[in-house]
């Protein structure tokens, strides 16, 4: 559903930064985060999404339902399809985790969390999830999240505030994650899905993280679901069904 925060620092950036340390050129240019024109190539794409799956494989338990299995990634091909990206060879790998929680790595490899799917209730909830996933490999958010962290390993020592480059990069997945919503509700509304699925689901979601957080639990492993976030998305869904 979202590209979450701990997944990201726990899978991807160590990804990165090993890919960074096995010889990746770093520019001696002036910095700036937010104006970086270069992206990955698909084949860097690729090569960290290779290690990233191999990190899932070796550290979690997953689904081998074969029929589970195939209707799961039946809904992400239709999505797929649909994207601008549709060359990827998406695949979608559920771990078999009672979390909350989906995630995606670089070169269109897609993660489910079993205990995600027990919460959907409906085939356009979990298009949407799914269609966010997409988003985030066809918008190469991955692709610029990966050259604002070598900008940072680059300065580390030139007296750069770490907290504001935490700041910055934090902007960025949020400013990521609501990019995702909305091009990932198109993508769902386009493969022929209802396109309040993922509204659906974060408002139910939502819900569920304040009950925990009243009696002091901790919320569940994906990025929390805001007020900001939802509003965003119901702003958006309204223009499409105006469309229609």
């Amino acid at each position: 559903m979202e590209l979450s925060q701990r997944v990201l620092c726990i899978v991807i950036i160590p990804a990165i930064i090993f890919i960074a340390t096995e010889g990746v050129s770093i520019s001696n240019d002036d910095w700036q985060l937010n104006d970086s024109p270069q992206e990955m190539t698909d084949k860097e794409e690729a090569g960290i999404g290779r290690q990233v799956d191999e990190y899932i494989r070796h550290r979690f338990y997953l689904e081998n339902d074969p029929e589970f299995n195939a209707v799961v990634n039946s809904i992400v091909q239709r999505v797929a399809a649909v994207s601008d990206r549709n060359t990827l060879s998406f695949t979608c790998t559920i771990i078999q985790s009672p979390s909350i929680n989906a995630f995606s790595a670089p070169g269109g490899y897609i993660y489910l969390t079993y205990g995600l799917l027990k919460f959907t209730q409906t085939e356009d909830e979990v298009a949407g999830i799914v269609g966010h996933e997409v988003a985030h490999a066809s918008l190469r958010h991955a692709s610029k999240l990966y050259h604002e962290i070598m900008e940072i390993l680059s300065h580390q020592d030139k007296g750069i505030n770490d907290a504001a480059n935490l700041l910055l990069l934090n902007n960025h997945l949020e400013e990521f994650e609501q990019d995702a919503d909305t091009k990932g509700v198109f993508y769902a509304h386009k493969a022929g899905f209802n396109p309040t699925g993922l509204l659906d689901f974060l408002e139910r979601h939502y819900v569920l993280l304040m009950h925990r957080r009243m009696f002091g639990m901790p919320g569940s492993g994906v990025t929390a679901t805001s007020d900001t976030r939802l509003n965003h998305l119901r702003e958006y869904i309204s223009t499409l069904e105006k469309k229609e």
